[in-house]
């Protein structure tokens, strides 16, 4: 196993553990380990790349290991605001389903292109996607925001969201 692959493997080990800590209340922990997979999502690609350890298991499992991480993390944010009563900032239904929605097509339609031996190619804009993301995740665990700021936050990143899957769909054709 390569120290990129470790850093994936890592991020999809850590996520229950950040899922949890949000869940618990304690965001300071959440925040720090949320903070380290941010990290090592930069790190894995930048690793691989610049010691020429891309592969077929990490093309795969990068993107995977991302979208494991913000489904679970938005998932308990969207909780936290329809089951629990507390005065917790949490994503709006709407903003969560175009965001997770926009994941999971570009999930089936990454693989759609892979029958047909045609790579996704992807682009600064849906990485810059995952940046804003990881962005306001943090926003909202260190800054403790009000719900309207997190409703803009997060309203903002599902906009721009789903211009980038319309962006991939666009740029891959059919």
């Amino acid at each position: 196993m390569s120290i990129a692959d470790f850093f994936t493997f890592s991020r999809i080990l850590v996520t229950p553990f950040v899922i949890y800590f949000i869940f618990i209340h304690n965001f300071f922990i959440a925040s720090i380990l949320f903070i380290y997979c941010s990290i090592s999502d930069i790190l894995d690609g930048y690793l691989a790349r610049k010691y020429d350890l891309v592969n077929e298991r990490g093309n795969f499992l990068d993107p995977l290991a991302d979208k494991i991480l913000m489904t679970g993390v938005l998932t308990v944010l969207l909780y936290q605001g329809l089951v629990r009563s507390e005065d917790f900032p949490s994503i709006a239904p709407w903003a969560y389903s175009i965001i997770i929605g926009r994941d999971v097509l570009i999930t089936f339609y990454r693989q759609y292109l892979r029958n047909k031996n045609q790579p996704l190619v992807t682009s600064k804009y849906g990485k810059f996607k995952t940046v804003f993301q990881h962005l306001a995740v943090i926003f909202i665990l260190v800054a403790s925001p009000t719900q309207e700021l997190v409703d803009l936050v997060m309203g903002l990143n599902a906009v721009y969201a789903g211009a980038t899957g319309m962006h991939y769909v666009v740029k891959n054709g059919f």
